[in-house]
């Protein structure tokens, strides 16, 4: 028997047992459960997946702004204001049942991790009859590929931008599959407070529909608050329908759900009829087909800073214009297939035409990109494509930095040209509990990077966690939304982006990004990276995250192939 055999056998076991206990009744099962919540946890590290996504265990610091934003930015966002609806202070009495932790349900852990398992198993080709994905070098083969340009090859540093080019902006739409559309207002929206603050404002003043998806709703005072606003929603005719990823469903947010459901709200748990193991992770709030809010965060404590000691920093984009009809389309078309599917008594989703703003209103060229892997990648080629039309910079915010071969060759070639690239990760203090077991794997793609000239910086902070998944491109272009730069959203999770192409936005972007680097370490050897990793650790590393070693044919594309 392989090591890679034992591995794979004790981590089945470990996840297999609670679902036994589950089994009985009684004390007898809430003890067993308790016994093997100590294995469950260490299962879901060696998968790199968090059952919580990323639940915090301990209180962190808030997260601070210095410094004043640049005066392009002062007032882009004063004249971006005025497309968001005044907001409404008064905010709703939570009971004590919401205001404290969210309760932890192992149930939800072992069916999560019971999918992820039987994915990996599936993927390695131990089961008769099953289809192996493309591996991560065949994926990032076909994105390399599909991201350069002989019509427009990579320039030089100090070159002007192909993001100036028409030609490479209508080549980069036809490589994501997703066409830019003018006349949009785009507004980020920098932490928590400042997002929910849009989102809460967008639900109490909506009139007339309001289409929301995210990964979970929490069993805390974010998750209280905003079952309650749409609940009222609701009883005023507002057509509110919701999708959720559907095992997390029985680990996070059992009370919420229920409560909106048991309101007449359509909540639409998602799952994938083809891939059990596959994890919706798509994150946007469309409201009267005239505002969409997309990115990383869901409804929840952490996210918001509501409510507790931990604040996460994250990032949103507000958007409103033609592009909010295009990510309408995307979510609209996939609710309406699953509840024709499951043959939900549910509204169908109008897709068949703009509502939003007219062209003209704004100024920013917005496209939203959703990704459904494992057979295509429009996401990754849309941040890999505009890496090979930088000339100036490359900025990455990203909380799990994992780099299949496609995104380091990328990222390479840039600093090749002389293209300055930033990179600001997680450090294995301020990561989430549940991702510490990445860092192994994060150092390991980091450090030729570093080696190269990338200036790469690590979050500082106990636990006080970056979530943020963004990129800027020469002051020009942005992408944003749910996609982490880790293998698994090239695997398992469906993930919505939005593309920018503005100026005074992306400015915007650029001046969060320098305050957060300001207040990070920069890392010039493994050594930042934390000890050396545990058992747990080594497992994921060396048979999760094989993409990251050396093979005989190389662990990354050859230049130019």
């Amino acid at each position: 028997m392989t090591n890679k055999t034992i591995a794979l056998a004790l981590l089945v076991c470990c996840a297999a047992l609670p679902g036994f206990a589950a089994a009985e009744n009684g004390a007898q099962a809430d003890a067993k459960i308790e016994e093997f919540n100590a294995k469950i946890s260490r299962t879901a590290e060696a998968l790199g997946i968090s059952v919580y996504e990323d639940v915090p265990v301990q209180a962190s610091a808030a997260y601070t702004e210095a410094g004043e934003a640049p005066r392009e930015v002062r007032s882009s966002q004063t004249r971006l204001a005025a497309a968001v609806p005044e907001p409404t202070p008064e905010r709703v009495s939570v009971p004590q049942a919401f205001s404290g932790p969210e309760p932890v349900y192992y149930s939800g852990t072992a069916v999560t991790i019971w999918h992820a398992l039987g994915t990996q198993i599936a993927d390695l080709g131990w089961i008769p009859g099953t289809q192996a994905p493309p591996s991560f070098e065949a994926i990032s083969e076909r994105v390399t590929k599909a991201s350069k340009s002989t019509a427009f090859p990579a320039r030089p540093a100090g070159q002007p931008s192909l993001f100036t080019e028409a030609g490479f902006v209508s080549e980069y739409e036809k490589a994501t599959g997703a066409s830019f559309t003018s006349g949009n207002y785009t507004r980020f929206l920098i932490d928590g407070e400042e997002s929910f603050q849009v989102k809460d404002s967008l639900i109490k003043n909506a009139k007339k529909s309001l289409l929301i998806s995210s990964w979970a709703f929490y069993d805390d005072t974010t998750g209280y608050e905003a079952a309650q606003m749409l609940i009222a929603k609701q009883k005023e005719g507002v057509n509110v329908q919701i999708m959720v990823d559907n095992m997390v469903t029985s680990s996070h947010g059992k009370k919420i759900v229920k409560m909106m459901k048991d309101a007449g709200i359509e909540i639409l748990p998602y799952t994938d009829s083809d891939r059990s193991g596959d994890i919706w992770h798509v994150k946007i709030m469309i409201a009267d087909d005239q505002y969409a809010v997309a990115g990383g965060m869901n409804f929840g404590d952490v996210y918001s800073h509501k409510a507790g000691s931990i604040k996460w920093r994250d990032t949103d984009v507000m958007f409103s214009g033609p592009a909010v009809q295009d990510a309408k389309k995307l979510v609209g078309d996939l609710w309406n297939a699953k509840i024709a599917e499951k043959k939900l008594p549910y509204k169908t989703v109008d897709v068949s035409g703009a509502k939003g703003f007219s062209s003209g209103s704004g100024s920013a060229r917005v496209s939203v990109v959703l990704e459904n892997p494992p057979n295509s990648s429009p996401v990754l080629i849309s941040i890999i494509k505009a890496m090979y039309g930088a000339t100036r910079n490359i900025n990455i915010e990203n909380a799990y930095f994992v780099a299949i071969p496609a995104v380091t060759q990328a990222v390479l070639e840039a600093r090749g040209r002389g293209v300055e690239v930033n990179i600001l990760t997680n450090s294995k203090e301020s990561i989430d509990a549940e991702g510490k077991s990445l860092v192994d794997a994060m150092a390991k793609c980091m450090i030729p990077l570093v080696q190269a000239g990338v200036n790469v910086y690590l979050k500082q902070g106990v636990l006080q966690t970056l979530h943020s998944k963004f990129m800027t491109v020469d002051g020009e272009f942005a992408d944003i939304g749910s996609y982490n730069l880790h293998p698994r959203s090239e695997r398992l999770d469906t993930e919505l982006n939005v593309n920018v192409l503005d100026r005074a936005s992306v400015a915007q972007l650029d001046e969060a990004f320098r305050r957060d680097i300001a207040a990070a370490k920069k890392t010039n050897s493994a050594a930042d990276f934390g000890e050396k990793p545990g058992f747990v650790s080594h497992i994921m590393s060396t048979y999760f995250y094989a993409q990251l070693e050396a093979s005989p044919e190389g662990a990354l594309l050859a230049p130019g192939k």
